[in-house]
């Protein structure tokens, strides 16, 4: 299993910034379900709800009916707020410590 990480909110945007960018839209996370790959802008796309970058995988947003842990090429329905927290990512801010996708490779495209 994956070490956990553990940022605090600075620590999180820093990386962020280093890998991807100033520009949140840019910025990239992957499912730890099913390890699609998406940016910010792709959730807004979507209509995803505010809170759901990097907590929930675009699949539960576009419909594509796969089930967590499937990892046949495409997004799952998976969410850290469901039955298991698969997620090693910790990032603590608005006064508590919380979940989130890890980033992508900051190499890495967009999978859509």
């Amino acid at each position: 299993m994956k070490v956990l990480t553990h940022y605090t909110h600075d620590e999180w945007k820093a990386e962020a910034i280093k890998r991807f960018g100033t520009s949140s839209a840019n910025w990239k996370f992957i499912c730890p379900s099913c390890g699609f790959i998406a940016a910010v802008k792709d959730w807004e796309e979507a209509k995803a709800p505010e809170g759901a970058n990097a907590y929930s995988c675009i699949g539960r947003y576009t419909g594509s009916g796969k089930e967590m842990g499937d990892t046949t090429g495409g997004p799952c329905n998976y969410t850290i707020g469901g039955l298991f927290n698969i997620s090693t990512v910790r990032v603590e801010f608005n006064g508590g410590t919380h979940s989130v996708f890890d980033f992508a490779p900051a190499e890495a495209g967009n999978q859509q």
